[in-house]
């Protein structure tokens, strides 16, 4: 490995490469694709940006979401700090003159499809000239409807050496575009299931009040609370003088603050909903309590994703109305993580 980079990732605090890394980036170093199946806080990011630094190719990064598009390309610069690597991000909310001056030059783009194939439209990116391409958090694309743009992109770029794609779960959709557009590649699974995070049920009688009593019992600091709408979140962090709220609605300036302020610890609690949160990748989360119960367990295990992060212990508290199935399913495959 690059001498930068191994100083690098020493300063970060890496001791050991966690499974998916030590998993992928071989193959990734020796020209292969990879469709990785890894959950958030698995140490995934680093681990296709090493060899994609490592390399020293053109490299396209997709993303889902601003605030990911956010960490991940901070993540990259903070690998690639001693090697003089240009890295810029691309998504929606930041003028376009910004964001233009910075990909011209940039041996990195993270983006989100949006905002890129909108550049792309207008001349400003060649699609083409990215000779590594990675996909990360493909369900969550998928999810918010992005899964033609993926397809556009790879579509456009054809000529690329290296695909990643990254998932916590790979549903028939992704498999069909893992099919239509990556010709031959290594399959990885690390970190999946529900390992290093102990699970608890809490049963209320209400939808509301016996909830809000059951966080007031159970708050604690780094902790992510998952609610079901917008409004509830709003309702929900008046209640909290420690807690700070992310909503889908918010300014994308007052999201940043939020989640920067969350994540240096000013507030002791993140009240979020699902889409809100999607993508959102904050070390150091030490519990998650799923205020309202995910409606299916591949939300739960986005969800837990949160915590428990790099072989950590993590914690994950559900508050159960009538969710039973959930709590019986949930129970039953972390036996066997």
């Amino acid at each position: 490995m690059n001498e930068k980079i191994e100083q690098a990732i020493r300063e970060m605090g890496f001791k050991n490469f966690t499974e998916v890394q030590s998993k992928t980036i071989p193959l990734m170093l020796q020209g292969k694709n990879v469709v990785v199946r890894a959950k958030t806080g698995s140490g995934k990011t680093a681990a296709y940006a090493i060899p994609i630094l490592e390399l020293g190719m053109k490299s396209l990064v997709i993303t889902p979401t601003r605030e990911l598009t956010r960490q991940v390309a901070s993540h990259i610069r903070d690998i690639g700090r001693y090697m003089d690597t240009k890295v810029a991000e691309v998504y929606g909310g930041m003028p376009y003159k910004t964001q233009i001056n910075r990909v011209k030059n940039a041996d990195i783009v993270v983006a989100t499809p949006g905002r890129l194939l909108d550049l792309w439209s207008k001349g400003v990116i060649d699609l083409s000239s990215f000779e590594i391409v990675i996909i990360d958090e493909a369900d969550l694309m998928f999810e918010m409807g992005f899964i033609d743009d993926i397809k556009i992109i790879l579509a456009q770029t054809s000529n690329r050496k290296i695909t990643g794609l990254f998932s916590a779960t790979i549903p028939e959709e992704i498999r069909k575009v893992v099919k239509d557009f990556i010709t031959s590649y290594e399959e990885i699974e690390a970190c999946i299931g529900l390992a290093n995070v102990e699970h608890k049920f809490v049963h209320v009688k209400d939808d509301w009040r016996s909830k809000v009593q059951a966080l007031r019992e159970n708050k604690d600091k780094g902790v992510i609370v998952f609610v079901r709408t917008r409004n509830r979140v709003a309702k929900l962090v008046r209640l909290f003088d420690n807690a700070i709220e992310l909503r889908g609605d918010l300014p994308q300036s007052i999201r940043n603050r939020n989640i920067d302020a969350f994540r240096e610890g000013e507030y002791d609690m993140l009240i979020t909903t699902d889409v809100a949160s999607r993508g959102l990748d904050i070390p150091l989360v030490e519990k998650v309590i799923n205020f309202d119960a995910p409606q299916d367990l591949r939300t739960y295990i986005h969800r837990i994703g949160r915590t428990g992060r790099m072989g950590r212990k993590g914690e994950a508290i559900t508050f159960i109305l009538n969710e039973y199935w959930l709590e019986k399913e949930i129970k039953k495959i972390s036996q066997k993580a």
